[in-house]
């Protein structure tokens, strides 16, 4: 009798609990003071545990920015689901996703000074990222590699709104910069 799936599932419930406690200490101590370390103690396991599941810290940070994306991105295709028109559906999609991660306390520590970088780097890297922005580009009628151009530039406008936010003034300046140029 085979126990592969078992051990699959073991595997994958312990990646979400590291997950989850990584999330708490982000929220605590802010993401760039986490150390692995730091982690593998809250966890309570060693770090030679740890690093099964998560190499390094920058596999940890990308499993967790694709784990909160995957959450906020549910959220964005529910809000956009039956809006009409490329440039409103895009409009609703940012602010959803901006709404999403500000409404998270966990979520908004990655968009501190400190972290800012680190965010970007992720956010470009991140395949879960690149698919909701790109979905945000589909009928778009252009190049699956000008897609993904347009999806990465994208993807910095929204880093830099919630790094240096504007909400009284975003919806304005993505429809009077952002939208003309990713939409046309």
């Amino acid at each position: 009798m085979s126990t592969g799936w078992l051990t699959d599932e073991r595997a994958e419930l312990a990646a979400g609990r590291i997950l989850d406690v990584a999330e708490e200490l982000f929220l605590a101590r802010g993401v760039s003071s986490v150390t692995m370390r730091h982690l593998a103690s809250a966890v309570g396991c060693s770090r030679a545990t740890l690093y099964r599941y998560f190499p390094g810290k920058q596999e940890l940070h990308a499993a967790y920015v694709d784990r909160a994306a995957t959450r906020v991105a549910e959220s964005i295709a529910e809000q956009i689901r039956e809006i009409g028109g490329p440039a409103d559906r895009l409009t609703a999609a940012i602010t959803t996703a901006l709404t999403g991660v500000r409404a998270d306390p966990a979520l908004l520590a990655w968009f501190t000074p400190d972290a800012a970088g680190t965010s970007t780097r992720l956010a470009l890297l991140s395949p879960a990222i690149e698919s909701i922005a790109g979905s945000f580009l589909q009928d778009l009628g252009v190049t699956d590699a000008e897609r993904a151009l347009r999806a990465q530039w994208l993807v910095r406008v929204i880093v830099s709104l919630l790094t240096d936010p504007d909400p009284d003034n975003e919806e304005a300046l993505l429809r009077r910069f952002v939208l003309p140029v990713v939409l046309t």
